[in-house]
């Protein structure tokens, strides 16, 4: 069993460990994270210290400034480090809805700790089918929860944040438990990494080839945290490339229906 003190959480084969204070949190905690857990040994250990109420804003971003073996974040209310060299980490928060912001804390430790392993955390939806994943990327509001939605007989990894980590000549997309209930619950599965597609609303459904340029600018501006970091910018670049060269990508331009679905079965040669 997973000892009462902490909770461990597995993503893509990478553990974090939380214990918390007052201990109570870890029930809440398992229960939000109960696919993902694990007994394993972990890779960075978190400790979150849990003082008031005060604090009402669980959504309310904290600065957050990446040297090149410290992450520290802050706001009102809500101060946390990471630091790599230790692999430990901590928070200290006054919260009234303390679980959506220590959900914060693991999304950033995620970020760093998949990029450190040679993976990317990134801002899309997986789908998979045939045992393939095609994963949907854009801006917010762009359909990646409407592409999901549109998808029931499929399984979705995740409809917002999944982790990309490379293995033999291609890439695995990983699902993550980062959700809200306006969402589709993610599923702790993985699949082999088939497509690339920057969603684009429109009113033809077609695939858009995109060049290597225009690609790695997308793909960047949808990978959370890392780029804050100077001297990770240039192997983000680098390991951007590795993704393009691997996976095909495209602007898939559609409609608020299924029918992108017979494009990329087409193109994929999927049934």
């Amino acid at each position: 069993m997973t000892h009462p003190n902490n909770v461990k959480i597995e993503i893509a084969n990478l553990v974090v460990s939380l214990s918390c204070h007052p201990p109570s949190l870890h029930k809440h905690l398992r229960k939000r994270y109960h696919k993902f857990l694990t007994e394993d040994k972990a890779q960075i250990e978190a400790h979150i210290e849990l003082s008031g109420k005060e604090r009402p804003n669980a959504l309310l971003e904290p600065k957050t400034t990446f040297n090149k073996d410290t992450v520290r974040f802050t706001s009102p209310g809500f101060q946390g480090e990471i630091d790599l060299k230790t692999k430990k980490a901590q928070l200290r928060l006054s919260s009234a809805t303390p679980i959506e912001e220590i959900d914060y804390l693991i999304r950033v430790i995620y970020a760093v700790l998949a990029f450190e392993s040679g993976g990317l955390l990134f801002h899309s939806a997986g789908i998979v089918r045939d045992g393939q994943s095609f994963l949907f990327f854009g801006h917010s509001g762009s359909g990646k929860t409407t592409v999901s939605r549109l998808s029931p007989q499929y399984l979705t990894l995740n409809d917002d944040l999944l982790i990309l980590m490379p293995q033999g000549d291609g890439w695995q997309a990983h699902g993550t438990p980062f959700w809200n209930p306006s969402q589709t619950r993610p599923s702790a599965q993985h699949a082999p990494l088939a497509g690339l597609f920057r969603l684009v609303q429109d009113k033809n459904v077609h695939l858009e080839k995109i060049s290597k340029g225009q690609a790695l600018a997308e793909l960047i501006g949808n990978i959370p945290i890392i780029p804050l970091s100077a001297p990770r910018n240039l192997p983000l670049l680098h390991r951007l490339e590795t993704l393009i060269d691997a996976i095909p990508i495209y602007h898939l331009h559609f409609l608020p229906d299924d029918s992108f679905w017979q494009i990329i079965q087409k193109q994929f040669n999927i049934s």
